[in-house]
Order: C-alpha cells, then structure tokens, then sequence
C-alpha cells in the first residue's frame, strides 16, 4: 500500500466529487472517485482507501447501505457520510456504524479537513488496528447467519461460503445453547449486550474464549430484523479455553 493516504469519494455528482477530489489532492493526498456504491465495491482500490467519503442518496445502494456492505465483509475503513439531505435518523445509523462525520451539503472545506484528519489518525491507532481483528457476525432473528467476515473466517475457521444460511448454533458448545435462546429474546426486545465472556466452538474441534458484544439491527422503519455481534478473541485466556468452557456458562450482562 503507498504511504501516501488514499481517499475514496462516491457519488452520483460528477462535479461534486471532482470537487472533493480537488481539495484532497490539495491537502497532499490521492484521491479516487466513483459515482456509484456499485462502482466502489466493484473497484481493486479497497483494501488500499485509507478513508471513504459517500453521499448519502444515490441510484442503487445508499451511502448508509454502502458503509454497512463494507462493515459485512470486513472491511473498517473510516467513512465520512455527506448529504444534501441532512436527516437525524440517518446522521444516527451512520454514527452508529462508525462514521467519523457526517457533513451536509454545502459544507466549509475546514469541516471536511478536519473530518479527513480524524480518520486517517484513527486508521493508524493502535485502537484501530486491533479493531481490525475483530469478527463481525451478523443473523436474523432466528438465528440465522446472514454476513460472516474475514476475521470471523480466521478467528473460528469456517469461511463464509460454509456458515452464512445455517443457524449460528454450530458455534455454540452444547452446555451453552441457553445462552443463544438468552441473547435472542434481548435483541427482540431491542436491548444490548456488552462485553459478555464465553467459549464458542471452531472448525477444528477447539474452543475460543471471546469477549461479545451484541446489538440489535434495524430496517427503515426502525423494526427490528436481526442482531449484529462483534467476537473479540479473549487473549488473556486463549491458552486456557477448555477449561473455561467447562466452567458454568457465565451470566449474560443486563443493560
């Protein structure tokens, strides 16, 4: 990857991504430009973007959907929502989802400096780059899988192909299915769950202790359809995670 920080924009203005694009170049950066979401995650460029910043309302998939399609498969680059069309229950899901701005259009070019700034000392943080380990899960109420991503692929062993349609159950020790029927009717009931402590099961046979953090997910109209889990591998236990599995299953957190 080039030392020089790459700044990816989307959206459907030609001339106000080129726009965009103009001040970034200005600042000493590389700048590429897409006027699609399909565009972008069509593109080799990725991996290598440092920062994304998207327009909200486009053709096809939105900015907010474009930053969660990025989310599902494992990708945490650090994105700045623009819009025309500044909405309080957007502004919301795009904080939520990790943005480091949300600008309305027209905004002062300090604003975005300073935006700009904000994410490409977050990229190379330390916080950052352990984040990057972190598995992403998400399923529907049921219990289905519905994304997998890449860290989940190395932290549990099954790739993505393998796992996305079944039920989440694979991973669960069978002393441990009670805590999945637990986590279930929070979500339904919109609660979270943070930083709860258990042993889920890879490929291989072997257990993993991981640290959990569970949320609901939305649609639109704000109903809720699914949950989102983040799996951290509990390193301070990882050499002992049989006999923590063995252990009586640990109380799920109340919010």
């Amino acid at each position: 990857m080039s030392e020089v920080p790459l700044i990816s924009i989307v959206d459907d203005d030609a001339l106000v991504g080129d726009g965009i694009a103009a001040l970034v170049e200005s600042l000493g950066y590389n700048a590429a430009t897409f006027t699609s979401a399909e565009h972008f995650l069509r593109s080799d460029v990725i991996a290598e973007t440092t920062c994304l910043i998207t327009d909200v309302q486009m053709p096809g998939l939105s900015g907010l959907e474009l930053q969660e399609a990025l989310q599902s498969q494992g990708h945490l680059t650090p994105v700045i929502v623009i819009t025309g069309y500044p909405n309080e229950k957007h502004r919301t899901r795009a904080l939520e989802n990790g943005a480091v701005g949300y600008l309305s259009k027209p905004f002062d070019d300090g604003s975005l400096i300073e935006c700009l700034s904000a994410a490409i000392k977050s990229r190379s943080s330390p916080a950052w780059q352990e984040s990057s380990d972190d598995a992403i899960v998400s399923k529907d109420l049921n219990g289905t899988v519905t994304t997998w991503t890449k860290a989940a692929e190395r932290l549990f062993g099954y790739p993505a192909k393998e796992v996305v349609g079944k039920s989440i159950t694979f991973l669960i020790p069978s002393d441990r299915l009670n805590e999945e029927v637990e986590i279930l009717d929070r979500i339904r009931r919109g609660e979270r769950v943070d930083h709860f402590e258990t042993a889920r099961q890879r490929k291989d046979g072997s257990l993993v202790v991981v640290s959990l953090t569970i949320s609901p997910v939305t649609d639109e109209s704000g109903k809720i359809i699914g949950a989102s889990k983040i799996a951290r591998h509990h390193r301070e236990k990882a050499g002992t995670p049989s006999s923590f599995a063995r252990s009586r299953p640990a109380t799920i957190p109340r919010p």
